[in-house]
């Protein structure tokens, strides 16, 4: 990409975010959806190599943390509007398969699983941190037999998924109202799935993980959502501190294990030391 290109591609960005601070709500919407999707086009437009460059030239009140805080509202919003629409529907199914983003978790769940099971391990029970208010990571886990046990901070999250899990007859799903460091599953599992929203920086989620990891069958997995190149304006990265006394073994990547799609986020697996 040449500099011209980089620079275009910064005042898309910069101008993208400002037109989302000036919204009174990031609830889904005509304006919000089209700038969500400008912003995603945007982050997605750059190869992972070229990523440093844009990234060094945002202006520092337009820092990625800036970026990721109104990702992370818009994202909180969109599920809780779409949680109300199909736990209020007459027909719950079919507005579950109007969700706009529901092929992109199952392309992202399918990428991880394929890097659980060249691990070796295969997940039949798995803690899902940090589930929301519409948790399609849970739902597609589900749709393969494999139980997951859901966990929010947030109380109306929790309500509003258990909600939407019965009217669509989910099965094998579980809710727990609780901070993801105080999770308490019925029974060890295979797989600590620590969605990519949970904790800001590696401090915060470091001390999730160290508890989260004694829930883990001796053979067990920790999977972190991670982001790389510009996807870090959208997620968080997980660093080196975030798994403090785990060893990473794998890493999928969405621009090779998930090419052609929309994926966003990378996944690391490790296990205790």
């Amino acid at each position: 990409m040449n500099p011209r290109a980089f620079e275009a591609i910064d005042e898309r960005l910069v101008s993208t975010l400002d037109d989302l601070l000036d919204q009174q709500s990031l609830a889904p919407g005509i304006v919000v959806d089209a700038l969500f999707n400008r912003l995603v086009t945007a982050v997605l437009s750059v190869p992972e190599a070229a990523a440093d460059t844009v990234l060094a030239a945002l202006p520092p009140t337009r820092s990625p943390a800036v970026f990721r805080s109104v990702a992370s509202a818009g994202e909180h919003a969109l599920e809780r509007v779409w949680a109300d629409r199909i736990a209020g529907s007459p027909d719950p199914a079919r507005a579950f398969a109007r969700f706009p983003y529901r092929e992109n978790y199952r392309l992202l769940v399918e990428m991880e699983l394929a890097a659980v099971h060249r691990e070796g391990t295969v997940p039949r029970q798995v803690l899902l941190l940090g589930s929301g208010p519409l948790p399609l990571t849970a739902f597609c886990l589900a749709d393969l037999g494999i139980a997951v046990h859901c966990v929010d901070h947030d109380a109306e999250a929790i309500r509003l998924s258990s909600v939407v899990a019965d009217r669509v007859g989910t099965v094998g799903v579980t809710f727990e109202h609780a901070d993801a460091a105080a999770a308490t599953p019925p029974r060890p599992v295979d797989v600590v799935l620590l969605a990519g929203l949970v904790g800001a920086d590696d401090a915060a989620k470091a001390e999730v993980l160290d508890q989260a990891v004694t829930h883990l069958d001796p053979r067990g997995l920790v999977l972190a959502r991670s982001a790389r190149g510009l996807r870090t304006l959208l997620y968080p990265p997980v660093g080196p501190q975030a798994l403090a006394g785990l060893t990473v073994v794998a890493e999928a990547n969405p621009e090779v294990d998930a090419a052609g799609t929309d994926v966003i986020n990378s996944a690391i697996l490790a296990r205790p030391s």
